[in-house]
C-alpha cells in the first residue's frame, strides 16, 4: 500500500488543472467569436431585409 503522492502524481494533476483552465479560456474565446459573428451576420441580414426605403413624396 502506498501512502502519499509521487512527484509524477502531483505533476499529472497540476498538468490536468492547467489544461482545464486553458480549455476553458479557449472555449470562452470561441464563444465570443461566435457571438460576435452572429451579431454581425444579424446586422447584415437586417440591412439586407430593410433595403432602401423610399423618400417621402415619391
Amino acid at each position: 500500500m502506498r501512502i502519499g503522492h509521487t512527484h509524477a502524481d502531483v505533476y499529472d494533476r497540476e498538468s490536468d488543472y492547467w489544461q482545464d483552465i486553458e480549455d476553458a479560456q479557449n472555449a470562452q474565446i470561441e464563444a465570443k467569436k461566435s457571438l460576435s459573428k452572429a451579431a454581425t451576420d444579424d446586422k447584415k441580414s437586417k440591412t439586407i431585409d430593410i433595403g432602401i426605403l423610399p423618400q417621402e413624396g415619391e
